[in-house]
C-alpha cells in the first residue's frame, strides 16, 4: 500500500493536541494550575476579608468559584495558543512537503520529500490511534506518524491495513472518533 499527502499546519497543530490530550504531564499540570489559581484567589479573598475589606474578599472568593466553573475553557484555549506557536516555530519547514508511505512486508518506508527515507520496522510500533480526521501511528521512540484521512483515497482500506498490523503485531488500535480537544 502506497500513501501519499502533505501536512499542514493544522495538521501538525491537530497532531500535537492529540498528543497533549495523551500526556500524564499535561493532565498533571492542568490540575496543578487549577488548584494553584484557585486556591490563591481564594487566599487573597479570605485575607481581604480577614483585613476588613469584605467587598474585595467577596470578589476574589467569587472569582475562585467563577475561575473552577471557566479553567477548562481557559486551560484549551491557553494551551491551544501555546501549541500553535510550538508547531509555526518547530514544523515550519514541513510544512507543505509531499510524504510518502510505504507499507512492505514488515517494514514502513517513510520518503520525505528533499529529506530522505525513513524506514520503521512494524516492530517498533507502540500503538496506532484513529480520531475522527487522523491516524497516528505511535513508534516505540517516541515519534509518531500522522496520516490525514481527507489526503488520502480509501480511509477504510488504510483502516484495515492499520487494525490488521495492531492484531499481528498484538499492539493496541485505539479508536476515538468522537475525540475533541478540551
Amino acid at each position: 500500500m502506497e500513501l501519499i499527502y502533505s501536512l499542514t499546519e493544522n495538521d501538525y497543530l491537530q497532531q500535537q493536541l492529540y498528543l497533549a490530550s495523551k500526556s500524564e504531564f499535561v493532565k498533571k499540570q492542568r490540575k496543578k494550575t487549577k488548584l494553584l489559581i484557585i486556591l490563591s484567589l481564594f487566599m487573597i479573598g479570605l485575607g481581604l476579608y480577614i483585613n476588613k475589606n469584605k467587598f474585595e474578599g467577596y470578589c476574589f472568593g467569587s472569582a475562585s468559584v467563577v475561575f473552577f466553573f471557566f479553567f477548562p475553557l481557559y486551560f484549551k484555549k491557553r494551551h491551544q495558543f501555546f501549541l500553535k506557536k510550538y508547531v509555526n516555530e518547530n514544523f515550519k519547514n514541513r510544512i507543505g512537503i509531499n510524504i510518502k508511505v510505504l507499507f512492505n512486508e514488515e517494514v514502513l518506508d517513510i520518503l520525505t520529500g528533499g529529506v530522505g527515507i525513513s524506514s520503521v520496522n512494524f516492530s517498533n510500533f507502540k500503538n496506532i490511534s484513529e480520531i475522527k480526521d487522523y491516524f497516528f501511528i505511535a513508534f516505540k521512540t517516541g515519534e509518531s506518524l500522522m496520516i490525514p484521512k481527507d489526503k488520502i483515497e480509501d480511509a477504510e482500506k488504510l483502516r484495515n491495513k492499520l487494525k490488521s498490523i495492531a492484531e499481528n503485531l498484538k499492539i493496541d488500535f485505539i479508536s476515538e472518533l468522537d475525540w475533541k480537544w478540551k
